[in-house]
């Protein structure tokens, strides 16, 4: 993170995290006698300053959205949150990338979500984006 001055890393099988930052769009344009119909993939959220795109299996965190989330990672089982020196944090849902999209995963990605705040994240039921988004600078960069 520090290298390519990122303020966020998420790491996860490739399926699960395309799931989480794209969504697939059916479409259809009028035709002279039928409708030409297609379906193409869309970005649920572009970049970080559009806000998170879910949990993935590991989620490292650092300074602007530690102050995001505030108090709420303190929320967190001690299981599933692990500071890593004073600015940032790692949030681990489950123990393998494999458990990411089964029934006790989904479920453990919605829990975290509601404590950290579901207005940070982009939801995939409503196709809305998140309502609140880490503080950065003009060109976009991470507050320091």
């Amino acid at each position: 993170m520090r290298l390519v001055q990122s303020p966020i890393a998420l790491v996860g099988l490739v399926e699960d995290l395309d799931s989480k930052q794209w969504r697939l769009v059916h479409k259809s344009i009028p035709t002279e006698g039928n409708d030409f119909t297609y379906s193409t993939e869309e970005f649920t959220v572009r970049d970080y300053s559009e806000g998170l795109p879910g949990l993935a299996w590991r989620n490292f965190y650092g300074p602007p959205f530690v102050r995001m989330f505030g108090q709420r990672l303190d929320a967190l089982p001690p299981e599933c949150r692990k500071p890593l020196g004073e600015d940032i944090v790692l949030v681990q849902p489950y123990e393998l990338p494999t458990e990411a999209g089964t029934e006790s995963g989904i479920a453990r990605e919605r829990e975290l979500i509601s404590l950290l705040g579901a207005e940070c994240f982009y939801d995939h039921e409503r196709l809305t984006l998140p309502t609140r988004r880490p503080v950065l600078d003009a060109l976009g960069q991470p507050m320091h």
